[in-house]
C-alpha cells in the first residue's frame, strides 16, 4: 500500500528514552519527505514545544502540520489553526471546583500555550474573561496516586469529556470527542485523503484513536499491552528506532 501520510506520536514514539530524535529516526523522515509522503507529528504537547523537533526533521516547510494538544488543536507550518476544540468557561469552573474539593492537583492549559495551575486563584481572576479559552485540564502526579486519582476521573467524567491516561504519571480531560483520532480524522478531509492512505504509529492510550482512523496502526514495542493488541503489527521500540524501522519497512518505496 503506498500510504501519503503517517501521523507520529512523539514522547515514547519518535523520541528516545532521553527525550532526542536518533540519527536513524531522523534520516528516515528525510527520506519519507522526499518521496512525498506526509508526515505529521500528533503530540500532547504545545505547539510550541512539537515546533522545535519538527524544525530539527525538517517539517516546518509550505503545507507541513502538527496534531498537538492531544488532538485539540491543528496548525499549520506557520502556526495558523486549522482546527480546535476548546472547553467551555463553566466548565472548567465546574471540574475545576471538583478537582479541587477532592484535593487533585491539576494545570489548564489555553490555546496560547500558557499553563495555569490549581494553586493559581485564576478562577475569579482569568476565567470570567471570554477571550480565556482553555483547551484541556492536566492532572500529573506519581504513579499511585495517578491510578487513584485516573479512576476517579473516568467515574465522573467518562460520559460527558475525553479522559485518557497520556504517560504513567498524567491523565487528561478534555472536550468529549477530542483526540488524536478525531484531529487527524479532520485533517485527512482537509488534504481530501483517505483513511488506507494513512499510517499511526504510537504507544500509548492516548494514542489509540488515531491508530482506529489509520489504515495501518504500529504499536511501538514500548508501548501498553493493550496498544499492542489494538494495532495491525508492533515495531522496535523508541530506544532501538522503532520509527526508523517502520517507515524503511511500510513507508519507503523499495
Amino acid at each position: 500500500m503506498n500510504y501519503k501520510l503517517i501521523a507520529i506520536d512523539m514522547d515514547g514514539t519518535l523520541l528516545n528514552s532521553k527525550s532526542k530524535i536518533s540519527a536513524a529516526n531522523k534520516q528516515a523522515v528525510t527520506e519519507a519527505v522526499k518521496q512525498g509522503t506526509q508526515i505529521v507529528i500528533c503530540t500532547g504537547r504545545p505547539y510550541k514545544e512539537a515546533l522545535v523537533f519538527a524544525k530539527e526533521l525538517g517539517l516546518n516547510q509550505t503545507d507541513q502540520y502538527i496534531i498537538d494538544y492531544g488532538g485539540s488543536m491543528i496548525q499549520d507550518d506557520s502556526g495558523k489553526v486549522i482546527y480546535q476544540k476548546v472547553l467551555r468557561n463553566q466548565e472548567c469552573t465546574d471540574i475545576a471546583q471538583t478537582l479541587f474539593a477532592n484535593k487533585i492537583n491539576y494545570h489548564l492549559i489555553d490555546t496560547k500555550g500558557n499553563l495555569y495551575d490549581s494553586d493559581q486563584d485564576w478562577t475569579e481572576k482569568r476565567m470570567l474573561q471570554p477571550k480565556l479559552s482553555i483547551l484541556k485540564f492536566l492532572v500529573s502526579g506519581h504513579k499511585g496516586k495517578i491510578a487513584k486519582w485516573a479512576e476517579f476521573l473516568h467515574e465522573q467524567y467518562d460520559s460527558d469529556y475525553f479522559v485518557v491516561k497520556t504517560s504513567p504519571k498524567e491523565v487528561e480531560l478534555c472536550p468529549k470527542n477530542v483526540n488524536k483520532g478525531t484531529a487527524l480524522e479532520h485533517l485527512i478531509k482537509y488534504l481530501k485523503l483517505k483513511p488506507n492512505q494513512v499510517a499511526a504509529i504510537g504507544d500509548m492510550d492516548n494514542d489509540l484513536p488515531m491508530m482506529k482512523v489509520a489504515g495501518l496502526s504500529i504499536a511501538m514495542g514500548n508501548a501498553n499491552d493493550n496498544i499492542k493488541q489494538a494495532c495491525d503489527v508492533e515495531t522496535l521500540d523508541n530506544d532501538h528506532d522503532g520509527v526508523s524501522a517502520t517507515i524503511e519497512k511500510y513507508i519507503l518505496e523499495k
